[in-house]
């Protein structure tokens, strides 16, 4: 027995021992790794888990934004979706029959712009909301009717295969919105986007200058016609930096640059001569056309309205602007022509959307020519109305009319 008196000594001795090296600190680190380690990869799972969630939320987040208007239903009214709302969109939108089609207007302006009378606003001589109607007053339908709808967005791609158009919102450049993307579908589209400013690719026009087709440029050339009025009164002002920032200049001799200076030129004589006593010799207007003004019109119209510029003491000076920068610009001839304001005005091409489209297009112009209702075997009751309509009677026209009668085959002329 006593060979079991010692065995139970030797169990009781390793005993003692295992517990002395269970509580020596390398076997405490060893845990502590193992504790941390296992902390680690939860926290790992716990990431990714998270990554996953969030992916998920995104797909759904990306999957909706990109979203839209299906198509209509057996049942239902067809949709005419107008994309613009310059004077031709509107017009349609006004005569259109509502109790026929539910209408959609895409645009990135809700309103529609009397451009003729645009000028009279930087000045003053009308305001703002003279010159502006908006869409919803042109056609109630658009703000009353269920299907009827106006989105605040710019047109990306036409899809005719789908007959789909793709839009984003427009959102001023801010940081804290994103765009939205959606789709279209329609059963009548109506392509009413008009056109651009050109800047014939000349730097600096962009950054420097001010075009006159929408209201926030009459709001913007007002605001900075005043300001220059006002820091030229400054004291300590240097005398070319004067006569700079009330030099006014207008490039493009057509019909907008020449309404537009005389208005300006009014403005001068009857309100700046009054209000502004200090600098009424000062300031002055120059207008900048690569050939004659009002090319386009009679010769007899057109020798009236130099002789009425000049009467109200508009400079005309003929050249080609090569450059622009932000206090001056320069001529072909290397002249350079400081100014305080700057309004570019020299006629007008075709949007980065309208150059997309696979349509016929003016060959001098590169814009939709007319007013052309055409019906193509993939783009079922497409209609194309621009701003820019031309006469039945005119070269463009024509040339689009024969192009129309060689795809007699796809194309059927109304």
């Amino acid at each position: 027995m006593s060979w079991i008196k010692n065995l139970v000594r030797i169990s009781q001795t390793t005993s003692s021992v295992g517990n002395l090296f269970r509580n020596h600190e390398s076997y405490t680190l060893s845990s502590r790794f193992c504790t941390a380690l296992q902390h680690q990869q939860q926290q790992q799972s716990e990431r990714v888990q998270a990554t996953e969630v969030v992916n998920g939320l995104e797909q759904q987040q990306q999957q909706h934004r990109y979203e839209g208007l299906a198509p209509t239903k057996e049942g239902e009214k067809p949709r005419l979706l107008v994309l613009g709302s310059g004077w031709a969109g509107c017009r349609l939108m006004k005569g259109i029959d509502t109790s026929i089609y539910d209408v959609v207007c895409v645009s990135p302006r809700n309103h529609m712009v009397f451009t003729p009378l645009l000028a009279s606003t930087c000045v003053g001589t009308l305001e703002f909301r003279s010159v502006a109607e908006p869409i919803s007053r042109i056609q109630p339908a658009i703000s009353r009717e269920p299907g009827s709808y106006y989105f605040l967005a710019n047109c990306s791609r036409l899809d005719s295969q789908n007959h789909e158009v793709h839009c984003e919102t427009v959102t001023d450049a801010l940081s804290t919105v994103k765009p939205w993307k959606f789709k279209i579908a329609y059963d009548k589209l109506v392509l009413a986007c008009g056109a651009e400013a050109s800047t014939f690719g000349i730097n600096g026009v962009l950054e420097n200058a001010i075009f006159l087709r929408e209201v926030h440029h009459a709001q913007e050339i007002r605001r900075k016609l005043l300001l220059n009025l006002m820091l030229s009164e400054v004291p300590g002002l240097g005398v070319e930096e004067k006569k700079r920032l009330l030099h006014c200049v207008v490039v493009g001799g057509g019909p907008t640059g020449v309404e537009f200076s005389g208005e300006l030129s009014d403005f001068i004589m009857k309100d700046v001569r009054q209000r502004y006593a200090h600098v009424k010799d000062d300031i002055r207007v120059t207008l900048i056309e690569a050939r004659d003004i009002l090319s386009s019109f009679d010769d007899g119209l057109r020798q009236y309205a130099i002789k009425q510029l000049n009467k109200s003491g508009v400079k005309l000076v003929r050249g080609i602007v090569k450059e622009v920068k932000p206090q001056k610009l320069i001529l072909d001839d290397g002249t350079e022509v400081p100014y305080g304001l700057l309004v570019w005005s020299t006629g007008v091409g075709p949007s980065s959307f309208v150059r997309s489209l696979d349509l016929p297009k003016d060959p001098g112009l590169g814009l939709m020519s007319g007013c052309v209702y055409l019906q193509y075997k993939t783009c079922l009751q497409l209609v194309i109305v621009v701003d820019i309509l031309r006469a039945q009677g005119s070269q463009h026209f024509l040339l689009l009319h024969r192009w129309l009668r060689e795809k007699e085959s796809t194309w059927r002329i109304y």
